[in-house]
């Protein structure tokens, strides 16, 4: 053997090595879709990791940033300013501290809204300010504020606006005076954030109050952080004192799981991309060995031992592993670099993670042959003088292998009932329970698809000649069917079941929140009336039902012999009719107050309780319910006379249109209330805001991740397709000549491909809606939601169908193309 190209591969000592080497030059077409499916996987997962990386990394860097620069802090936790200044004049006098600056923290919520914004001084050390400014100037008074440019959008500010903040004991209204930057990263704006001029908390007609306090310790590099630490303790007696590498591990462990958790998400949908492309890559190796059955058998006749056809197979495994995962590494590369600049966040790649992935793929692929290279040693010498390959679907199936299945699915079904009852362990039975079951479905799929290709061609079969050899074609191999259904039905079974899942979710926390939240919007004033184009401005915002006015009073009601000031409420008829669910009018015999309310003031549920207001004053049982206001009751009109004669206009409730965008639909109330001094928007909304956009944030990005599955799934329908027509030559070619016209033909293989795509999708659409409600039961339980609903989109699902159909029907194209292209001489003539 002489030194050439040989040389650079050694195994092509190998002959058998060498012969599955070469058969990859010569029909590169057979493995593209198997390179394919490896590069999106891999490349799926190399840029889910990289993303990841460079998000994670940003995310730690945004929750230690303010003590990033420091040695040690000291958490001193709520106190006077003043007393916080003298601990720190005292660190600052210990031995080694170059710098000790105090950073106080406080958040308030925003008049007219539910939202909390964080507020930090502005440490007068510019070492410690962690964050640039994007526009305009830091505050320098206690009546200015900056505000995160994520958090200015949220809250729609801009520079030169005003924002009134909120807390327990002060309302104070400050000028935005510029935004710092918060970046643009997927979890940014999960705390809204701002700034404020130290003199808001230390100036002497200062009301506000810091809720957490710390000294921030600079070290002079004498002695380590650790000693550093040690010597600030003994001066700071009773606060917590640690080095700032131990703040920044003790925060990164509390506020992390999020980050954590989307990871687990991205590489579980991860898997299942893997899942569904080693069961198309098994599907194709297994055709390549059926296809090249007589070449096997003549290596058999010419010497060629089993272990050989064995090894053979695995190098055209690896080969093709290799070359799929490095390209599929260089796809998340470049693809998560893109991403990282436009979130304008650090390009960064964990390489051990990487290689990990490269790694997978290519195992992968070696693993995905066993099963096909262990048929291909069976071959015995003379399949190699055989015309036509004796068919895999006449092999009978053990009686083993038809109950293992059903076992599982039955095993499944009994863990998910079991997790149906009121048990502590509902949750993991459930999810085990559907996972057992769906493996069940997944191995019985061979058992019922025949079945119900059998069931869906029965009508196609009036069409002609055509079509019933179409439906005769996909019941010919069952075992081939059976993996392109298997892919089919876990990708769309998945998208289905998301669905399913995220509909129902919605529907039952929109029932929970009706019953906790009954009023979707109310405008109102603690004490006064409101303007008397009130209603008509908040009718009039798009996306309004109805709106009507409240008559409201402010009164006092007596909690621990001390008056305490709160609103009365009396909804009228028209008032009760926008509630979120009907209900019957309010009786004279009672006053409902908020659950809440309740608790704080310590009045037990049903005992009297004293009203006074400008007319007089009433004493009736209370009792708490969710349709109170936070601060204030609700009473029948006529016990609203009793308690004040002339009660004005106070309040606006408003109903939302079904489907309306409560996003757009805030904006929009907070524009038509911010002439309104002093008045508040709140209502169901807000609260079904943060629902709808966990949910619907998690359906978009779980869709996403999907689609690479569904994507993988439809390239082996095209590869399952385009293989067969290679092994089908002959077949082909006899129908040609027996008169069967190439636009026929061509019809034929898309007739094939969307009864197999119908079939897979059929089944995963009926597992998908399943599990998706097993889901939704699951999880609805574990949060303790009451009335648990169904629901499905129909569109959403025909949609997922259409496109399951259309991509397979697309699919054959190329491989109808092919098989029509040849003519029955030539095609007769091939070996």
């Amino acid at each position: 053997m002489t030194a050439g190209p040989q040389a650079r591969f050694p195994m092509a000592r190998n002959p058998m090595a060498r012969n599955a080497l070469a058969e990859l030059r010569r029909n590169p077409r057979r493995v593209v879709a198997v390179i394919v499916a490896i590069m999106i996987s891999v490349g799926y997962l190399t840029a889910s990791v990289t993303i990841l990386a460079g998000e994670t990394a940003t995310f730690e860097r945004s929750l230690i940033a303010r003590v990033a620069e420091t040695d040690v802090v000291v958490t001193v936790g709520a106190g006077d300013p003043a007393g916080c200044a003298g601990l720190a004049a005292r660190v600052s006098d210990v031995a080694g501290v170059a710098s000790a600056d105090l950073s106080l923290l406080s958040r308030g919520w925003v008049t007219g809204t539910s939202d909390w914004v964080q507020q930090q001084s502005v440490p007068a050390n510019p070492k410690l300010r962690w964050t640039d400014l994007a526009e305009g100037r830091w505050p320098g008074r206690a009546d200015e504020i900056v505000l995160g440019n994520v958090t200015a959008r949220q809250l729609n500010l801009g520079v030169g606006d005003r924002i009134t903040l909120n807390d327990k004991n002060s309302s104070t209204t400050l000028t935005v005076t510029g935004l710092t930057r918060q970046g643009d990263s997927l979890l940014s704006g999960l705390t809204l954030s701002s700034f404020v001029a130290p003199s808001f908390y230390t100036a002497a007609d200062s009301i506000h109050t810091s809720g957490q306090t710390e000294i921030l310790v600079i070290g002079d590099g004498s002695v380590s952080p650790e000693r550093l630490a040690e010597r600030v303790a003994a001066v700071a007696a009773g606060s917590r004192v640690e080095t700032s590498s131990g703040m920044v591990q003790r925060i990164i462990s509390q506020r992390t799981q999020g980050v954590f958790l989307f990871q687990l998400l991205l590489l579980v949908f991860g898997a299942i991309a893997l899942l569904v492309g080693t069961i198309m890559i098994v599907n194709t190796f297994l055709i390549l060995v059926a296809q090249r059955r007589r070449q096997i058998g003549l290596l058999r006749a010419v010497g060629a031992r089993r272990d050989q056809i064995r090894r053979g197979l695995l190098v055209e495994a690896t080969a093709i592993g290799a070359t799929g995962s490095l390209l599929g590494v260089g796809l998340g590369l470049a693809l998560s670099a893109v991403i990282a600049a436009v979130l304008d966040q650090p390009f960064t790649v964990p390489a051990g993670q990487v290689v990990a992935v490269a790694v997978v793929g290519l195992a992968i692929a070696v693993l995905s042959v066993l099963v096909p290279a262990r048929r291909a040693a069976t071959i015995a010498p003379l399949d190699a003088l055989r015309t036509v390959a004796g068919d895999a679907a006449g092999r009978r199936t053990s009686l083993a292998r038809r109950t293992a299945p059903l076992a599982l699915a039955a095993l499944g079904l009994a863990a998910i009932g079991l997790g149906f009852t009121d048990t502590a362990f509902a949750l993991p039975l459930s999810i085990a329970g559907s996972f057992v079951c769906a493996v069940g479905l997944l191995s019985a799929i061979g058992l019922y698809l025949p079945a119900l290709l059998r069931g869906l061609g029965s009508t196609l079969r009036r069409a002609g000649p055509t079509a019933r050899l179409a439906t005769d074609n996909t019941l010919r191999n069952p075992g081939r069917a059976a993996a392109t259904g298997a892919a089919l039905m876990l990708a769309v079974g998945l998208v289905v079941a998301l669905q399913v899942g995220a509909a129902s979710m919605k529907a039952t926390a929109d029932g929970n929140l009706a019953a906790r939240f009954p009023v979707d919007v109310t405008v109102s004033m603690f004490d006064g009336p409101l303007p008397a184009r009130t209603v008509g401005d908040i009718a009039a915002v798009a996306g309004i039902a109805g709106a009507t006015g409240v008559r409201s009073t402010r009164v006092t009601i007596g909690v621990d012999g001390k008056p305490k000031p709160v609103r009365a409420l009396s909804p009228g008829t028209d008032a009760m009719a926008l509630l979120s669910a009907p209900r019957p009018p309010i009786t004279a015999r009672v006053i409902l107050a908020d659950p809440g309310l309740l608790e704080d003031a310590g009045i037990r549920n049903g005992s009297p309780l004293t009203v006074t207001g400008r007319s007089g004053s009433v004493t009736l049982p209370v009792r708490g319910d969710p349709l109170a206001p936070g601060d204030g009751l609700i009473v029948a009109p006529g016990v609203l006379s009793a308690l004040d004669d002339r009660a004005p206009v106070g309040t606006v409730w408003a109903k939302a249109r079904p489907g309306a965008d409560i996003t757009d639909l805030r904006s929009q109330l907070r524009t038509a209330a911010e002439p309104l001094t002093g008045a508040e928007v709140s209502g169901g909304l807000t609260a079904k805001l943060v629902y709808h956009t966990a949910l619907d944030r998690l359906l978009a990005m779980t869709t996403m991740l999907l689609a690479v599955a569904v994507l993988i799934a439809l390239v082996g329908v095209g590869n399952t397709l385009g293989l067969s027509v290679l092994e089908r030559t002959r077949e082909s070619a006899l129908l040609r000549a027996l008169g069967l016209h190439r636009r026929q033909l061509r019809w034929m293989l898309a007739i094939e491909a969307a009864l197999l795509s119908l079939a897979g999708a059929a089944v995963g659409i009926a597992a998908g809606t399943f599990f998706g409600w097993v889901g939704n039961h699951a999880v609805s339980g574990q949060l303790n939601l009451e009335n648990i609903q169904f629901a499905m989109s129909v569109p959403q699902t025909l949609g997922v169908t259409v496109v399951a159909v259309a991509a397979g029907v697309l699919a054959s194209v190329l491989p109808g193309r092919r098989a029509a292209r040849a003519t029955p001489v030539e095609a007769l003539a091939e070996t």
